[in-house]
């Protein structure tokens, strides 16, 4: 248990004081009921009143001190998210695309895997991190929200899965201070990509393997195919992108990551399966944490309401007396 206002427990001092004040008060009760012939407080009387406020004032010193208990577990995630093109399909434009779909499942993750390290790195043709290593949540909620889109580099258009896991593997391997705890991949993305793409994943599956990450892979995509919305003026207007004089429609290509999931040692979940992924995670991938691990606000759990709520029995039990 740690303490956020350690400084509080200096008002402890004051304690003698206050005992001096409730003696002198139960004497003076006493003496006023020996004059009108009354029973006098008891020693049982005055045991309790005084151990119902020490009682008072030291829950009370301690709900200052901000009392938290920080979590005994702990890992390290990656998250990688497709950003090419594909993940701005949607049947319509009133419809959050694959890629807000993919913000929404990594938030939930964040609420509730609070304990967790996160760093996010983003994919299309190129991969490139779009985030430290940290517990703190507020900042990568802050990074999903403004710091996540398609259209970050130039060309977005390939998938470049292959890619994208390579080089978070070579980040681990090369950058051990930073990466070198990171054991999953948490891979967001609609999975479409050409050709021959078993072969083309060998090299980077036995990248991720020898680094001893594992990918669990979140399918983001409807079932069938579904178009891209035409951008004018950045904004989204119900035409679609053609291909060949036809609308291009991009599938759920969910072989490809469930084949991931399995030559890695993963997973896969739908994002319709949040809640079993969390499940997942907090059961499959926690392990306890260091002494010195560097967590933040957001990983801390008040205590506090627990001495406010002796305290109020505790004031309940001397306003009785």
């Amino acid at each position: 248990m740690g303490f956020e206002y350690p400084a509080a427990f200096y008002s402890i001092v004051i304690l003698p004081l206050v005992l001096w004040i409730l003696w002198k008060g139960i004497n003076y009760t006493g003496l006023i009921s020996s004059l009108y012939k009354s029973d006098s407080p008891t020693g049982y009387y005055k045991t309790i009143k005084t151990t119902a406020v020490v009682i008072i004032f030291l829950c009370l010193v301690l709900v200052g001190a901000r009392p938290y208990l920080e979590p005994r577990t702990t890992a390290d995630y990656i998250f990688l998210t497709d950003i090419s093109r594909s993940m701005t399909a949607r049947n319509y434009c009133s419809e959050p695309s694959f890629l807000d779909r993919s913000k929404e499942v990594m938030r939930e993750i964040l609420e509730n895997v609070p304990e967790g390290r996160f760093g996010m790195f983003a994919f299309a043709r190129l991969a490139f991190p779009i985030s430290q290593m940290t517990f703190n949540h507020h900042y990568l909620h802050d990074v999903i929200d403004k710091g996540l889109g398609v259209g970050m580099i130039f060309e977005a258009t390939a998938t470049g899965i292959t890619n994208g896991l390579s080089v978070v593997a070579q980040k681990k391997t090369n950058f051990p201070e930073i990466y070198g705890n990171v054991e999953y991949i948490i891979l967001f993305s609609d999975g479409f990509m050409e050709g021959d793409w078993r072969n083309d994943l060998t090299q980077s599956l036995a990248d991720i393997r020898q680094a001893g990450i594992k990918v669990i892979t979140v399918g983001i995509g409807n079932p069938g195919e579904t178009p891209i919305p035409r951008q004018v003026n950045g904004e989204c207007v119900d035409d679609y992108l053609q291909s060949g004089g036809r609308p291009l429609r991009i599938p759920l290509q969910d072989d490809l990551l469930k084949f991931i999931a399995t030559e890695t040692g993963g997973d896969y979940f739908g994002e319709g399966t949040i809640n079993e992924l969390i499940t997942f995670l907090r059961e499959n991938t926690l392990k306890p944490a260091l002494e010195n691990t560097p967590f933040t606000e957001q990983q801390r759990r008040d205590i506090s309401g627990g001495f406010l709520l002796t305290t109020t029995l505790a004031l309940l039990v001397f306003l009785l007396l």
